[in-house]
């Protein structure tokens, strides 16, 4: 908490009278409280391997220099290809919403194709094809309206490296 500014009563000759005698003691203890908490931060406990790190860490630039929780990853850490795509898995989830084995199914219509485990550049030309109205359909082209062709790949790459859904 910071008290910036505290009265005691209203003077309408100077300000300074009437503040509280105790802001400078809130000031002098708030700056104490953070030198101790820093103090132990870095040197005693985790803080001490923390401050190592922070000590070797390479200085970055840009926007990663602005953002408190950039942490470079270190020069032997797995290839960004090996990683899951997390974006595509949230850009997924829209189509898992129909395209999925356990969505539920209209009487009368026949269930979706599920798209997991499907080649990746079959998966895209139909993406492709169905945001560019190709075949005619309700609510595909729309839900396909806004994404650039980057996008469309990396929805199409993240279906293709699910494992295949047997039928129903």
């Amino acid at each position: 908490m910071v008290f910036l500014r505290t009265r005691m009563g209203r003077c309408p000759a100077s300000n300074r009278r009437d503040r509280s005698p105790r802001l400078r003691v809130t000031r002098t203890v708030a700056a104490v409280f953070v030198r101790a908490c820093v103090h132990t931060f870095v040197h005693v406990g985790c803080g001490a391997t923390t401050g190592l790190a922070i000590a070797q860490t390479p200085s970055v630039t840009g926007a990663h220099a602005a953002s408190p929780a950039y942490v470079p990853s270190p020069a032997g850490d797995a290839s960004r290809s090996s990683l899951p795509d997390w974006q595509a898995r949230d850009w997924a989830m829209a189509c898992m919403s129909c395209h999925n084995a356990a969505a539920p199914v209209t009487a009368g219509k026949t269930a979706l194709p599920a798209l997991e485990g499907r080649p990746a550049a079959a998966l895209m030309a139909s993406l492709r094809a169905m945001r560019d109205g190709q075949p005619p359909a309700t609510l595909m082209p729309q839900l396909l309206k806004g994404y650039r062709d980057g996008e469309l790949q990396r929805i199409a790459d993240y279906f293709a490296a699910q494992p295949a859904i047997a039928p129903r």
